[in-house]
């Protein structure tokens, strides 16, 4: 069985929750594991470790009791869905991971103006 991925997100940002639609429809080893940033009792008490989290600014995975932010969390939530596995050349690409999270902070800054295109 896949190892499951742990993904806290902003459940009111439309453009997060598409996204991640998305990728679940890939997910067919179903290791996806979603939880909305604002259900914050569920995420004070399962993810302690996400106390004072800027979910506003960024998603999160919780791999193994690892915890990545961003960028970090996009590429590691594609390594554990194989149907995605196409996209992680880019992840790889040298400078990647200098220009990646630039990307990504992009992204969720204008996420609200970008949701509606997804």
């Amino acid at each position: 069985m896949a190892e499951p991925i742990d993904i806290v997100f902003d459940g009111h940002c439309v453009f997060c929750t598409r996204a991640l639609h998305m990728l679940r429809r890939l997910d067919v080893a179903h290791v996806m594991r979603q939880y909305d940033s604002h259900d914050t009792e569920v995420i004070r008490t399962r993810f302690p470790m996400l106390a004072g989290a800027d979910f506003e600014n960024a998603m999160f995975t919780v791999v193994r009791g690892r915890v990545y932010r961003g960028y970090f969390a996009f590429k590691w939530l594609l390594r554990g869905i194989p149907l995605a596995w196409p996209l992680l050349p880019l992840f790889y690409v040298p400078g990647s991971s200098a220009i990646g999270p630039r990307v990504y902070a992009w992204v969720a800054r204008n996420r609200r103006r970008v949701g509606c295109s997804l």
